[in-house]
């Protein structure tokens, strides 16, 4: 089985951004500017200093061990969201405007004093209690998942009367009958495209997704999970096997005022690009409630691009590798702490928010589409 990235998916390697026009920058100040004013396809930029908080170095670590580190312990912002059931139900802001309010802290702060690595939120019914992290790194690939699909993944769906047809994007079967659904929220399966070669895609069951337009979405929202496998396996949803290769990254944080690890949840890029294409499926259906109940975010063309040009267009001194050549690509907590502050350079409205009329569709974000069309 390949582990090769599908061309959709494939980055510019060390060694080619290297040949590009490449400046070095010695200070973290008015560095998203200098990220954003890069020429996607000419420009390159070599940090030559440590975005990795430096307490995370302790104990002699190499970088990759101390990037790790920082993914799974870093700060997060916390979401000033309702506290229980009952005030969920008071509550008359959607998640889109409590975030809003929480990223607002990154423009008070000096951009190099940011080191986020993304926010968290909590269930306030049911009995999984498992605090839900959303790196933010994972939002733009989540878009970039979800635009592949779209263009270049294909499924069979039938309809009522049993005709077939083909179609392109990630399979969406809700499972929302029940009368429970207005308090706990759908069980949705979906079928996501591996971004890897000759990989089966991967069947995952989104849980308690807000769908119905009642006082309840607005607890049900704070719920929302996943997990990998069908509820139950309908004739067109096609048995899954695997999943996707998580555990490297399995994050498991330590809060101040526990004993113990939490047990928590991440969202993931299959999650995400689960939930945006559970959004597409309801929209056209003309109920909105997945997109104004979303707790997750959804990028503007403006971070997606900024987050391509982290990818491919960014480097970075690294004194703890061993070979001769010190210099590398970013590691996942270093993307999302630039992230990070890129909100708290342009704001939430501009990074952290689609808007149709300014950005367009989400699948028609420009990740070279037409470069690997056939």
């Amino acid at each position: 089985m390949s582990d090769e990235k599908k061309a959709f998916f494939r980055e510019r390697d060390s060694r080619e951004i290297r040949k590009m026009h490449s400046k070095q920058v010695f200070r973290p100040r008015s560095l998203v500017k200098r990220i954003l004013d890069l020429a996607p396809s000419e420009d390159a930029l070599e940090l030559r200093f440590q975005l990795t908080p430096g307490r995370f170095f302790r104990g002699g670590l190499t970088g990759k061990e101390a990037s790790r580190k920082c993914f799974k312990h870093g700060d997060l912002i916390a979401s000033s969201q309702p506290r229980s059931q009952q005030e969920a139900y008071q509550c008359r802001e959607i998640p889109l405007a409590i975030r809003e309010r929480d990223f607002s802290q990154l423009q008070e702060m000096k951009e190099e004093d940011i080191n986020f690595v993304g926010y968290y939120f909590s269930p306030v019914q049911g009995r999984d209690e498992r605090i839900r992290i959303v790196p933010f790194c994972f939002l733009p690939e989540a878009v970039k998942l979800f635009g592949y699909a779209e263009h270049f993944s294909k499924f069979i769906e039938t309809d009522e009367r049993g005709n077939k047809a083909e179609k392109f994007g990630i399979q969406v079967v809700p499972y929302a009958g029940a009368h429970r659904v207005q308090v706990e929220g759908a069980d949705i399966v979906c079928k996501v495209p591996s971004r890897r070669e000759k990989r089966q895609k991967y069947t995952l069951t989104l849980k308690h997704v807000p769908v119905e337009g009642v006082t309840a979405k607005r607890a049900v929202a704070w719920s929302l999970a996943s997990k990998f496998g069908a509820i139950q396996e309908p004739e067109e949803i096609e048995p899954e096997m695997r999943e996707p290769e998580h555990s490297t990254y399995n994050i498991r944080y330590t809060w101040r005022d526990q004993r113990k690890a939490s047990d928590v949840f991440t969202f993931y890029p299959h999650d995400i690009a689960a939930y945006i294409a559970v959004i597409k499926h309801y929209r056209n259906q003309h109920n909105l409630t997945p997109l104004e109940m979303s707790p997750l975010a959804l990028v503007s063309k403006q971070e997606a691009e900024f987050y391509n040009k982290l990818c491919n267009n960014v480097l970075i001194y690294d004194s703890t590798l061993t070979g001769k050549e010190k210099t590398r690509k970013l590691h996942l907590d270093e993307k999302c702490i630039l992230i990070a502050r890129s909100i708290g350079v342009l704001g939430h409205d501009e990074t952290m928010f689609w808007l149709p009329e300014r950005d367009g569709k989400l699948k028609d974000y420009d990740w070279n589409i037409r470069q690997f069309a056939e």
